[in-house]
């Protein structure tokens, strides 16, 4: 029995393996639906809201549905006719990298040109009327398909000599940047490499240095519209690839990525001839660099919204990724390179409350798409933990560097709050010993003197027992007391009261040497 149930575990294991690395697989039914031809998937980078086109409308019109999910995706539902007119160029549009607000091609007045870029909000249950993004987006001629970058400050839009509700032509990719004012720049016509003589639909990627866009016009062209690929690097667009591993010599052109980047979203011959929604696995090659979203709301302990401060550092570059401030809500979101280590920190913007930090690790092999971090602040109380982003130097006491910034902030927190004792507890799970210095992690020396009797022969050749003392010298890695107080010597170097300190150390063994972790943090005691 215990061998069959071994065989079946590994089995399972192997198709979850197979399917999580799957080169191709199906949206599900909810979306695809078998009597339905569905298209033109525009997925936000948070990979929670879709827009696709169906023949669902009355006598298999062609409909515009919007669909999002926090783990199965919902039932798709009709945008409102003033988003889904006549009017339209009907597969131009656009989600913004939360799902919430909509963009559009449209040739409704008020328009500047033929065709313009409109936005439009979601509110949780309806979207607000349309808006023109107007000058210097749009244009007199034709402006639409747009996409935009993670934090929404950099604009991709196609600008074209003819547009209709169905397709367009002589078109060129342009982009601009948001001003710090709210207003955009002049539009920029990217390179000749790019605009060919009719480039289309660009897709840039949530790594902001991934454009995928279509084109009838390249040498390497299939038949109909194909795709390609382009990535800045060095101050300038590399020279376009073609996808081929989903190119045919059909129109290929309508295609999306969430910010994860393993999958490319694009319309494929279905089991029952009809259309469906398929996912690509991207080759390595060409893949652009994933991206995590890290969201949440910053708080005071009865739900409130509370004033402060956001900052991410990356640790490899010691270079600021992220400043900036909750929303009114509390709320905020932002989007993170996969292939470094985050320094994540929220301060209050009133100094005798506690803060918040975490290094997030996006080096590994398995990043999740989205990771949610809520963070209540309040002014610490006895028995209240603030854990420490703190290390040492490899096998010392010696405080890193990158680790000053953190116990800055905690001497902020002491200093605020003069009534209240802080103990300083370093825990060491990876207690190590050993009769020889056999590892450089041994750094910390105990002698002991042990007191024995030994046998032992006087002068005249009769046994007797002989005091003796043995030293014992033993080798271990618990450093936790020495580095509690270096961590004290240095808040006090910062200005704070050496009575307001206590300090506590321990060490235990790890069930697996790989399992070693060092954990500080600050305890509050009352005075």
């Amino acid at each position: 029995m215990r061998k069959t149930t071994l065989l079946l575990l590994l089995l399972m294991g192997m198709m979850t393996n197979v399917w999580s690395q799957a080169k191709v697989r199906r949206l599900p039914s909810v979306i695809n639906h078998p009597s339905l031809d569905v298209s033109t998937p525009y997925i936000s980078f948070d990979g929670n809201a879709l827009l696709f086109v169906a023949n669902n409308g009355q006598d298999g019109a062609l409909t515009v549905l919007y669909t999002s999910r926090e783990s199965d995706w919902k039932e798709p539902v009709e945008l409102p006719k003033y988003l889904n007119t006549r009017l339209n160029f009907f597969k131009g549009y656009a989600l913004s990298a939360d799902g919430k607000k909509l963009y559009f091609t449209c040739a409704k007045t008020p328009v500047i040109g033929g065709y313009d870029i409109f936005s439009s909000e979601y509110n949780g249950s309806s979207w607000s009327q349309p808006e023109n993004l107007m000058l210097p987006i749009n244009s007199k001629t034709n402006d639409g398909a747009p996409s935009f970058s993670a934090d929404g400050n950099t604009i991709y839009f196609m600008r074209c000599d003819k547009m209709d509700q169905s397709k367009a032509g002589g078109c060129k990719i342009f982009s601009a940047k948001k001003k710090s004012n709210g207003q955009w720049e002049e539009p920029v016509e990217l390179p000749a490499s790019i605009n060919t003589g009719n480039s289309q639909t660009p897709r840039i990627m949530a790594d902001g240095e991934t454009l995928i866009f279509s084109s009838d016009k390249m040498a390497s062209n299939k038949g109909g519209m194909d795709l390609y690929v382009t990535k800045f690097k060095n101050g300038t667009w590399t020279t376009p690839l073609a996808l081929d591993f989903v190119n045919t010599d059909q129109d290929d052109q309508y295609v999306t990525v969430a910010a994860l980047g393993r999958y490319l979203i694009k319309e494929a011959p279905g089991a029952r001839k009809n259309s469906e929604l398929t996912e690509f696995l991207i080759p390595a090659d060409v893949r652009p660099r994933g991206l995590m979203m890290v969201e949440g709301k910053v708080t005071d302990p009865a739900g409130a919204a509370i004033p402060a401060y956001i900052s991410i550092t990356d640790l490899n570059t010691n270079k600021r990724a992220y400043s900036g401030r909750p929303s009114a809500t509390g709320a905020y979101s932002v989007f993170l390179l996969e292939g470094t280590k985050y320094e994540f920190v929220v301060d209050p913007e009133q100094s005798n409350m506690s803060f918040y930090s975490r290094t997030i690790d996006l080096t590994t092999d398995k990043i999740p798409q989205k990771e949610k971090i809520n963070v209540t602040l309040k002014q610490p109380q006895a028995g209240d933990e603030i854990p420490l982003n703190v290390t040492f130097k490899p096998n010392s006491t010696t405080i890193d560097p990158a680790s000053e910034a953190e116990l800055k902030r905690l001497s902020r927190v002491v200093k605020a709050n003069p009534t209240m004792k802080f103990e300083i507890q370093v825990l060491l799970s990876g207690y190590r010993e050993d009769t020889t210095q056999s590892s450089l992690d041994l750094t910390e020396l105990m002698v002991d003197s042990i007191h024995a009797k030994v046998n032992a022969i006087d002068s005249l050749g009769n046994s007797y027992k002989k005091d003796t003392v043995f030293v014992k010298r033993t080798f271990h890695n618990d450093r936790t007391l020495a580095q509690a107080q270096a961590v004290i010597a240095y808040l006090v170097a910062q200005g704070s009261d050496p009575k307001s300190f206590k300090y506590f150390g321990n060490a235990i063994p790890a069930t697996a040497p790989e399992n070693k972790k060092l954990t500080v943090k600050a305890v509050a005691r009352a005075k």
